[in-house]
């Protein structure tokens, strides 16, 4: 075997973020920083210090997903993502066991939410030799990987942008489950850039569980209410969601309508839900976005500067806020040739996303930026 690469970029959230989970448009870019996985030739799988024989693989890959991740609890928690896709590519017979040593440089910064999970995750199926097999089926094992072996019940959007996604251009992804919609290009003059918070976020986390399951708690009372069942909280009549209750505790919900269509998470008897906020986020996020290509396309920066604030502001309503992004939004919205700011990704601190003026926060530490084609990497 000869050495094979694989590599994939992080990611901005440009609007969207957790609606990807209800069936909506997200905007997407990608980053000039990604991460690079080798793959060498040994006699079984190496990653860092675990080994994986050949045997061992087939056995592993044979067991249902709750077994996988009780097998995995020993290992570093960084090498689930890893071993995960290494297992769904086996699982799924796109590969047979793999007899490779593999070595991981980055420069995606992880537990920020720009998807460094999702970039080692994609950048390890390609150099695993699962690169050659369609785009958004590629990307679509990534997300198994993450959300049955890792246990983050994540959204499909990280998994195709950093799959897909490109330089110089917005890429709307439609998240029903998952379809590539025609590129947007910026204005010369505009580019959008990561701020990180120096809050830590975690996908797998408290504040997005509940958010995810609130939002499906609501599905499941207007589906009812409506006696009509559809596949995507996007779809959902927006007066019937403006009826839901504002907060409602898990063992009310259970008493009165049973459990959720959502296979990835459960509902906490005792945990309090945004039920309202999570559910309409959803519907509300995907109008934004379809509107906010029309923005882009007219430079409408007054128009850019308000969709952007009403997603930052869904996010502190679903439970999804943290001071310190507020705080860098607020500050970041001072500047004269700043034009919207929003938190993003899955939210609770992380990074927030911005639309500025090209160079305009060139003195920010720790920029993470999208890549304009006429600049070059960073």
């Amino acid at each position: 075997m000869h050495s094979r690469v694989g590599s994939a970029p992080g990611r901005l959230d440009l609007l969207g973020g957790v609606a990807d989970y209800a069936g909506a448009r997200v905007l997407e870019v990608a980053t000039h920083r990604a991460t690079t996985v080798t793959a060498d030739a040994d006699d079984e799988l190496v990653v860092g210090p675990v080994r994986i024989g050949v045997d061992d693989m087939f056995a592993l890959a044979a067991l249902p997903y709750p077994d996988v991740r009780d097998a995995l609890t020993s290992f570093p928690r960084w090498t689930h993502y890893v071993l995960g896709v290494a297992v769904v590519l086996v699982r799924h017979r796109v590969i047979d066991p793999p007899r490779a040593r593999l070595s991981i440089a980055s420069d995606v910064p992880p537990s920020i939410g720009v998807s460094s999970s999702a970039a080692l995750e994609v950048a390890t199926a390609r150099a695993l030799g699962g690169g050659e097999i369609e785009p958004l089926r590629l990307a679509a094992l990534c997300q198994e990987a993450e959300n049955q072996v890792v246990g983050a019940p994540c959204g499909i959007m990280d998994q195709v942008v950093v799959t897909v996604g490109r330089s110089g251009a917005v890429l709307p992804i439609l998240c029903r489950p998952a379809a590539v919609e025609p590129i947007v290009s910026l204005p010369d003059d505009l580019e959008v850039v990561g701020v990180p918070t120096g809050a830590e976020h975690d996908v797998s986390g408290v504040p997005y569980r509940c958010a995810r399951v609130a939002a499906f708690m609501g599905k499941r009372m207007v589906e009812e209410a409506t006696g009509s069942r559809g596949p995507w909280i996007s779809e959902l009549p927006p007066d019937a969601v403006a009826a839901l209750p504002d907060m409602l505790d898990g063992a009310t919900f259970r008493d009165r309508w049973g459990g959720t269509d959502d296979p990835l998470t459960a509902i906490d008897p005792d945990a309090t839900y945004p039920v309202r906020a999570a559910t309409a986020f959803g519907g509300e996020e995907h109008r934004r976005s379809a509107a906010l290509v029309g923005a882009l396309e007219r430079r409408d920066l007054g128009a850019i500067r308000h969709l952007m604030a009403a997603s930052h502001a869904g996010y502190d309503a679903m439970g999804l806020g943290h001071p310190a992004a507020s705080s860098t939004v607020d500050a970041m919205l001072t500047r004269p040739d700043v034009h919207g700011a929003r938190s993003s990704g899955g939210g609770s601190g992380g990074t927030i996303v911005v639309m500025c003026e090209r160079g305009a926060l060139d003195d920010v530490d720790d920029l993470i930026r999208y890549l304009h084609p006429s600049r070059g990497a960073q």
